[in-house]
Order: structure tokens, then C-alpha cells, then sequence
């Protein structure tokens, strides 16, 4: 399970850090008492590692949004490709760049299956802007797949997750549309989880929260996703792995409403692979890492006996 989560980089212990001043149980639980914070980063049981995460990538500049998730779903250092860290959405070189190779298409040639568990609305295809090519990099990159894309259907269905996690923002305007909590969004997304071998959600909210210093949304989102991440861990099945990972700092510094030059975490839970020396680790790591987590995944399921998603 792959849950990127835009705009969160690994800070400092102190108040301007809402990852560190608001309580996150479930993570800290995971992290031996820890916040979400650079002093964190280390081994901290058999199967939870939070990795120092580099997002700069050797480029001059402030990581952005466009290119930095370009990096982390090619596995291709996209700003220096680029020339630059672009924010925002993809212009159309970096729209060609991810529609021709991804995670999903990646998967796909070696046999396997990689989901996008985000739900759609169709106003949001009908939107000029999204007609015109305006959409980001995870919408870029599943609609060069053969994996369909989720829609209303799917979510009322709980076959998909919203963007919010609670639908929280979806309610606020189709009063038909229930609520939910943060542990039934990760119920929905372990079950989608057991129909392939790699499952995405994306989160914006934390990058929208830092950069209008919104700090009753913040605790919402820091509170949502913990409850989120917690529910996954205990209930996952005990081979699964949950990876977090962001594309730039920016939440964590509640000073400034820009990003940041903070590296971002890579939060790992459960039985994977990790290298004994994560020194270079950077956002191009993460896809290719992936695939090896479910290549090892894969074989030893065929070893068992198992039936693949495939």
C-alpha cells in the first residue's frame, strides 16, 4: 500500500510543527514514542523503519509538487529532466514524461497488478481545465494504465477511498453522500488491497492546510490520517507493507506558507526489503523499490502455493 501524502516533510520537535505539536497516537505508537519528526528517523520495531527522504534531488530551489510526484511514480529525477522543480500541475513534457512510464505501467509489464484506490466525481472530468489536460500527476499516470479509474459508484460501494479519507468534503455539497470515519476509509483500502499487489491513495490536504496556515485543518488531517495509518498497521495482513511518502516539505513549518527544504519520510510498515544503508535515499527510490517489494511479495506466494493477482 503506497499512501502519498502531499506536503509533509520531516521537521523539527517544536511548536511551529503541527506533526509534532498535535497528538498522533497511532504514530507514535509505531515510532516508539515518536513524532512524525527528523529525530525520528531510524528502525524502530522489526518491521517499522522511518527513512530521512531526499526531495531536492540535486536540483536548485524549492521541491515542488508537479516534479516531485513525478519522481516518486516514474522513479525518475523529473526536476533535473526538467531543468527545474515545477510546481502545481504537469506541464504537457512532464505529462509525457509520466503517461510513458509509470508505477501502474511498470507493474503491468511484469505481470502484476497496481490499483489507484482515489475516487473521481465526473464534474471533475467535465471541468474545462481537466478537458484541457490540466490534471495532475497520479490522474496522469492511471489513465496510461489498463487499471480502470474510480468513480461515485465505486465509493458509495466502498470499492474506492476519497481524497479526504472521511468524505468529508464531499458531503459538504451532495448532502446524499454519508460521512465516514478514518478507520472505515482504511477498512475499504485493505480490501482493495487484497485484490492486488500494489494498491495508491493520495492525500492533498496537508499541502493545502500548510500553505493557507490553517491550523483547525491541519489537526483534522494530522488527526485523520493517524487514525487512518493506525487502522491499516493493526489490521493489515501481516505480510502487507504500508509505505508513506511525500513530495516536499511544507506542513511541518507552520512559520512559512511555502514549501520547505526539509527532507520528507518514507514510513515503512511491515516485512519489506530495506536497504542496510539508506544514505542517498531520494524520491526516485520509491517506485523501483516498490516493484522489488512486490516482486518478493509475489515469489513468495507462488512458493505457497498462493493464486497471484495478476
Amino acid at each position: 500500500m503506497l499512501l502519498f501524502i502531499d506536503g509533509v516533510g520531516l521537521g523539527e520537535e517544536q511548536d511551529h510543527n503541527p506533526w509534532f505539536a498535535c497528538p498522533t497516537p497511532h504514530l507514535e505508537g509505531l515510532l516508539g514514542g515518536r513524532s512524525l519528526v527528523r529525530g525520528a528517523t531510524g528502525q524502530h520495531r522489526e518491521d517499522v523503519w522511518l527513512v530521512e527522504t531526499d526531495a531536492r534531488l540535486g536540483v536548485p530551489g524549492l521541491p515542488q509538487s508537479a516534479t516531485g510526484q513525478a519522481a516518486i511514480f516514474t522513479g525518475k529525477n523529473a526536476p533535473k529532466l526538467m531543468g527545474e522543480h515545477q510546481s502545481g500541475l504537469p506541464f504537457q513534457r512532464l505529462r509525457r514524461l509520466v503517461r510513458a512510464d509509470n508505477l501502474y505501467l511498470q507493474c503491468e509489464a511484469r505481470g502484476y497488478r497496481g490499483t489507484f484506490a482515489n475516487c473521481y466525481t465526473q464534474d471533475y472530468f467535465d471541468r474545462p481545465s481537466t478537458k484541457r489536460g490540466w490534471v495532475s500527476v497520479s490522474t496522469v499516470a492511471i489513465q496510461s494504465a489498463q487499471e480502470p479509474i474510480r468513480m461515485m459508484p465505486d465509493l458509495l460501494a466502498d470499492q474506492a477511498v476519497y481524497h479526504d479519507l472521511t468524505r468529508w468534503t464531499l458531503a459538504r455539497k451532495d448532502a446524499a453522500v454519508p460521512e465516514i470515519q478514518p478507520e472505515e476509509a482504511a477498512e475499504h483500502l485493505l480490501s482493495l488491497a487484497a485484490t492486488a499487489d500494489l494498491v495508491v491513495h493520495e492525500y492533498f490536504l496537508s499541502d493545502l492546510a500548510g500553505h493557507r496556515q490553517d491550523r483547525e485543518l491541519i489537526r483534522r488531517v494530522i488527526q485523520d490520517v493517524d487514525r487512518f495509518i493506525g487502522t491499516l498497521a493493526q489490521y493489515k495482513h501481516r505480510e502487507d507493507v504500508i509505505v508513506l511518502v511525500s513530495d516536499h516539505g511544507n506542513s511541518e513549518d507552520f512559520r512559512v506558507s511555502t514549501h520547505t527544504s526539509n527532507p520528507v519520510p518514507t514510513l515503512i510498515i511491515g516485512p519489506a526489503d530495506v536497504p542496510q544503508s539508506t544514505e542517498g535515499w531520494n524520491l526516485t527510490c520509491i517506485t523501483p523499490w516498490l516493484l522489488e517489494q512486490v516482486e518478493r511479495d509475489r515469489n513468495r506466494k507462488e512458493k505457497k502455493g498462493g493464486i497471484s493477482h495478476g
